[in-house]
């Protein structure tokens, strides 16, 4: 599952890049990444993985003394956009709760990026 929604979220993410401002190398390691945690958001694991939670904490580790909470932000939200899936919105701001990490950016289906700076 990870790879084919990795493979979905490089091919769409070019164009989805346009809209937001955000340099696409940035978000390379959140593409990379963020499919681990795919089974939980769909529904399809009641519980996120040992390597997504390790995904999450290193998100946090990053909009903490790397990209910045902003550009993780919107490349989250470049992902949930254009993904073909739906997540399942209780599980994406449960993500950090089951994954026992306290992030230093609120996570949600309605994200706000532009409230970061």
């Amino acid at each position: 599952m990870a790879r084919i929604v990795g493979f979905l979220i490089l091919a769409i993410s070019a164009q989805a890049m346009a809209k937001f401002d955000v340099d696409p190398h940035q978000c390379q390691v959140i593409f990379d990444n963020f499919p681990y945690c795919m089974d939980f958001l769909i529904g399809s694991n009641d519980w996120p993985s040992s390597q997504c939670c390790q995904r999450v904490y290193d998100f946090n580790a990053l909009a903490e003394h790397g990209l910045g909470p902003r550009a993780i932000c919107e490349c989250i939200e470049i992902i949930i956009r254009t993904i073909p899936m739906k997540l399942r919105a209780d599980r994406i701001s449960d993500l950090p709760v089951r994954c026992n990490t306290h992030l230093s950016f609120p996570i949600s289906e309605y994200m706000d990026c532009n409230s970061y700076k």
